[in-house]
């Protein structure tokens, strides 16, 4: 982009670029009760500026809020255990195979979990996102199962929006600098090539212009994906409104830097941690990594 002194027009024309700058700190694992808020501004406060963007997990803000559920105490019926074979093996497991980037995660997923596991977990992802989110593959309505111990796992953020307001009203008051906050999910959304205020995601989001269409939403991103652009989901943001391309942008150089803590899927998390089953995977195992549960990015335009 040029930007010229009418009155000069032609001469001492300044051109800009945009650069991009991931900050990254690591983290001790943020535990139900933790106070999370403070935690990032501890880690960030010399690193933050007037419009910082804060990229924070969705999941690591669900767990650290007590936001999180114990299936082993859900008791599936014959006809949850039914439909659940059904989807996965058949569904996902011949007709949609093809659309996996990494089918081999899924084909772990169904052959070494317990179908009763698998069932439970399909039994509450109905609750909270419908049968929408039902004939997901993975990660049903957003919960999440990695990077939890026993059978826990971490529910959707309701009110997302209201939540990331809080993060940053309590942020901006403590190191006195008007930052951006960012919540993101690892789950896929999917943008049209030529179409820029609309975004289709595969788990709720609060981010004006994604719509959610759950399983749906995956089947078409992945069968039609020379028509699509890939992302993480923002699930929530609060701040000067960049437009959603840019969102989904930082979305995506986030995720890169935060990483999949313990494993990408719970039986990685298993392996990486040298377990045979979840029973045996405690609160302490968590803190056995570095985890990277927020990164600060800046946008600044620089002339040359």
């Amino acid at each position: 982009m040029a930007v010229c002194d009418n009155s000069q027009m032609h001469r001492n024309c300044l051109s800009w670029h945009i650069r991009i700058r991931v900050f990254k700190k690591p983290f001790k694992y943020w535990f139900p009760g933790c106070n999370f808020v403070r935690e990032i501004t501890s880690k960030y406060k010399g690193f933050l500026d007037d419009r910082s963007i804060i990229v924070i997990t969705e999941k690591a803000v669900s767990v650290a809020l007590g936001n999180i559920y114990d299936e082993s105490v859900i008791k599936p019926e014959p006809i949850s255990k039914y439909f659940t074979k059904t989807i996965n093996s058949h569904l996902w497991g011949h007709i949609f195979y093809r659309l996996f980037r990494r089918g081999e995660d899924f084909l772990q997923i169904t052959g070494e979990i317990p179908l009763e596991c698998l069932a439970a977990h399909k039994k509450l992802s109905v609750k909270y996102g419908g049968l929408l989110h039902f004939i997901k593959p993975y990660s049903e309505a957003g919960i999440d199962t990695t990077n939890l111990p026993y059978y826990y796992v971490s529910l959707p953020l309701r009110n997302a929006d209201k939540i990331a307001r809080e993060i940053r009203e309590e942020i901006v008051k403590l190191v006195g600098k008007d930052v951006y906050i960012l919540l993101v999910d690892t789950d896929r959304t999917f943008k049209p090539r030529h179409i820029s205020s609309l975004a289709i995601s595969t788990r709720p989001s609060y981010v004006k212009g994604i719509i959610d269409l759950g399983g749906l939403g995956y089947i078409l991103g992945r069968l039609f994906a020379e028509k699509f652009t890939e992302y993480p989901t923002p699930v929530a943001y609060d701040g000067y409104w960049l437009g959603l391309p840019r969102i989904l942008k930082v979305a995506k150089i986030a995720e890169k830097s935060m990483g999949h803590g313990l494993g990408r899927t719970a039986i990685e998390m298993l392996r990486n941690l040298g377990k045979s089953s979840f029973d045996n995977v405690k609160w302490v195992d968590m803190n056995r990594i570095k985890h990277y549960p927020a990164v600060v990015i800046k946008i600044e335009k620089i002339a040359y």
